[in-house]
């Protein structure tokens, strides 16, 4: 089912990547066009067709119904500019970045309104980049968050939701704030935390490292300068967030400090059965 005569897709890195293999999968483009700064990257994107042409300049973009920016989130917000001379009339732009708020402002703010604008976060990835990391499935069964705005045309919205159903991915609808204050706790404390944890721990220890150790810090593998950037779009949720953690750390220093198994015991306890509902 096609849904676009041309998809424009800005950085094919892994998600990019992934998107593009997954468009043509699933025939939902008759041309799918990548942007990248290297030309190395192209050539892997067209061998492992996840794009059928590649380019070094945003000027391909002319005539993309959908244009999809996976790049990290200052590069997104700094894209809009870049772009806007390409953009045609009724063309999506949506994206791919972690933060939502600051994104969606600067879009209103930069973007002509002959375009929609509709912010995406497919929660789906690893701590691996690159378009040599790029799969077909990365999407499949996993959760898409949109942050369309009142101005957003709902029948664009609707075929963005159908865009990523297609994909694999089931989709929430959220407020661009609310967004990002749910995944300053879901994902953005859980890396500052594997980041933390690697810090404090000597070199001279990793040696006698367990798998729950692994488990616990594989996202701590995550790229540092798309981690900064996260963190810092996303600062006053990521704060508060941080102020929560430390208020259960709290907690749980002061029962091991009185000795006090009971107690301890029973929040561990209650930590473990919302862990198991997790879906």
């Amino acid at each position: 089912m096609k849904l676009f005569n041309r998809i424009g897709i800005v950085g094919l890195g892994l998600i990019g990547g992934s998107v593009g293999i997954a468009i043509k999968q699933n025939g939902l483009a008759r041309e799918v066009i990548g942007v990248s700064r290297k030309r190395p990257t192209l050539n892997k994107a067209i061998k492992i067709k996840a794009i059928d042409k590649g380019f070094l300049g945003l000027e391909a973009l002319s005539g993309c119904e959908l244009i999809i920016l996976c790049t990290p989130v200052k590069a997104i917000i700094k894209l809009f500019s870049s772009i806007r001379p390409y953009l045609c009339n009724g063309s999506i732009v949506t994206d791919v970045g972690s933060t939502k708020f600051e994104i969606v402002n600067a879009a209103k703010r930069i973007l002509p309104k002959k375009t929609d604008f509709i912010g995406g976060h497919p929660l789906a990835g690893s701590e691996k980049r690159g378009i040599d990391n790029a799969a077909k499935n990365l999407f499949k069964n996993s959760l898409c968050l949109l942050t369309p705005i009142r101005e957003n045309k709902r029948g664009n919205l609707k075929k963005i939701k159908l865009f990523w159903q297609m994909l694999g991915a089931k989709v929430k609808v959220l407020k661009p704030a609310k967004h990002d204050e749910i995944v300053s706790l879901t994902s953005h404390l859980p890396h500052l935390i594997a980041f933390s944890l690697m810090e404090a721990l000597p070199s001279d220890y990793l040696s006698y490292g367990s798998s729950g150790l692994k488990d616990t810090t594989r996202i701590a593998s995550s790229d540092p300068l798309l981690w900064a950037e996260i963190f810092l779009t996303n600062r006053k949720a990521v704060l508060k967030s941080v102020s929560q953690f430390q208020e259960q750390l709290a907690q749980f220093t002061e029962l091991i400090k009185r000795r006090d198994e009971k107690q301890l015991f029973a929040k561990i306890k209650k930590a473990k059965l919302k862990r198991d509902k997790l879906p």
